[in-house]
């Protein structure tokens, strides 16, 4: 029986073992993704990075950062598109090609992101970081506002620099009238 056991447990070990590094990278990239998703179903704002270094305080900074340009891109991204397709017949031979070019920019302050899941691990001394950062919805809504306030701030701001320049263009052509009847 105790050699039944042992077997079994052996067993065990090698299909826990058994896997491509590759293999085990993808699953917890999905485990993560998942995770990221079950957040956003839950109404809330999430990203997703991987890091990798070997230096360990490298690779949690760029999952991180990754992270973070997730949240950003998530928030705001413009995505531009060319697509260019080519087709040629000559005699009976048809030949097509299709080229696609997509470029994506995202650029946004993000404030309130917080690594909420990490995972980790080490292969051939480098260390892998998976991370799922969520952006605390109350900090997000009081950064829109804060700039949402800066920019109506900003418009009054310099609607009154042309209410200024426009009664001092008035005062100085009054002025000039003045000197013309001879005041």
């Amino acid at each position: 029986m105790k050699q039944l056991i042992s077997l079994f447990t052996l067993v065990l070990f090698f299909v826990g073992c058994a896997g491509t590094p590759q293999e085990k990278a993808v699953n917890k990239t999905l485990k993560m993704q998942n995770k990221k998703t079950e957040i956003i179903n839950k109404g809330m704002i999430a990203g997703f990075g991987i890091g990798e270094s070997a230096d360990e305080q490298m690779a949690l900074d760029e999952a991180d950062l990754n992270a973070r340009a997730d949240i950003a891109r998530t928030i705001e991204a413009k995505v531009g598109d060319l697509s260019k397709r080519y087709a040629e017949e000559v005699g009976g031979e048809f030949t097509e090609h299709m080229e696609t070019v997509r470029k994506s920019v995202a650029s946004t302050l993000v404030r309130g992101a917080t690594m909420t899941e990490v995972d980790m691990e080490t292969i051939d001394g480098r260390y892998k970081v998976y991370g799922v950062m969520t952006l605390d919805p109350k900090l997000f809504y009081q950064a829109m506002e804060a700039e949402l306030n800066a920019q109506k701030a900003d418009i009054a701001r310099f609607r009154a620099s042309k209410a200024y320049q426009s009664a001092n263009e008035e005062f100085k052509a009054f002025d000039e009238y003045k000197k013309s009847i001879g005041q």
